[in-house]
């Protein structure tokens, strides 16, 4: 695992591509700031959903979350080693300066079970590190941890690890890595839904947002309001375009200026949000601006 903030991303995103390539797992804590270059060093924005979903050269899966509350934060960073080894893929942790320097107490954090297998296999002699298979994981051994060679490098490569141009070869090896996105379906986290299931209005936000929009709904208590909270940006839970589509006024709450989730939306989920509140100053959403947001619904 590695931890940084949106200028030694930028600097190290040639390694999220060589992940990418070789198949090994590791975890990413990317911090946001606000931008460009050093911008606002010392306060925070949501800048950097886009970037950390299209760094990189080449295609390749990733995964991304994103903790609203520090019992999100600890339970997504288990998670975020679990799918990285499970799967073999790049996850990003996506928080920023505002919950980076929150503070409160917990009664206490349990911890998931089930997610603390080792996936590193005991290699044959016949071990092939990016052998063909549906799911797109190929069992990972390591050197050194049985008798087969392990051969991994950043080039194209044949399913014993070795450099390659053979179109044929090129193109199961990129269909292989995009399987995994179809195997990691049952481990995708659906977004969470506060507030009644029958609503008309619909609050949509992510990450750090949570808590304020939380305690303003409930200020407010309106029935016919609810929220929806997204900690996997990436891909995105099949549900997530039913539970937006059944509201008839969609409204998305991003300390962003571009309405970046609204745009993974509209992408991914083919969800349209008729209304944007975006804050972009440096400074988080105070209570009182969301509670003024509800109160002026229709």
């Amino acid at each position: 695992m590695v931890t940084t903030s949106g200028g030694g991303f930028a600097l190290m995103v040639e390694a999220l591509s060589l992940a990418g390539a070789h198949e090994s797992p590791v975890v990413i804590h990317l911090a946001q700031r606000p931008g460009p270059a050093t911008g606002l060093p010392t306060r925070t924005e949501q800048g950097d959903l886009m970037f950390a979903l299209f760094a990189g050269h080449g295609e390749f899966p990733r995964v991304i979350f994103a903790p609203g509350s520090f019992e999100e934060g600890f339970r997504l960073a288990q998670r975020a080693f679990y799918v990285a080894d499970r799967y073999q893929v790049p996850v990003i942790l996506l928080t920023d300066q505002y919950f980076i320097n929150s503070n409160y107490n917990l009664p206490g954090i349990e911890i998931e079970r089930g997610m603390e297998r080792n996936h590193i296999v005991k290699t044959d002699a016949d071990y092939l590190r990016y052998r063909l298979t549906d799911s797109g994981i190929t069992p990972r051994g390591i050197p050194g941890y049985g008798r087969g060679i392990v051969c991994a490098l950043s080039d194209e490569h044949t399913e014993g690890g070795f450099i390659t141009e053979d179109f044929g070869v090129r193109t199961s090896m990129v269909d292989k890595r995009w399987a995994k996105m179809r195997s990691m379906q049952g481990d995708i986290l659906p977004p969470v839904l506060h507030g009644p299931k029958k609503y008309r209005h619909l609050l949509i936000s992510w990450g750090s947002t949570l808590n304020v929009v939380r305690e303003a709904l409930a200020e407010c208590g309106r029935d016919d309001t609810s929220f929806l909270h997204f900690t996997q940006i990436y891909p995105l839970h099949p549900d997530a375009a039913d539970i937006i589509g059944r509201a008839g006024n969609r409204v998305l709450i991003e300390n962003n200026a571009t309405a970046q989730l609204g745009a993974v939306l509209k992408l991914y989920a083919g969800a349209r949000v008729e209304s944007k509140v975006l804050k972009y100053n440096g400074m988080p959403f105070m209570l009182e601006e969301i509670i003024d947001v509800i109160k002026k619904l229709p």
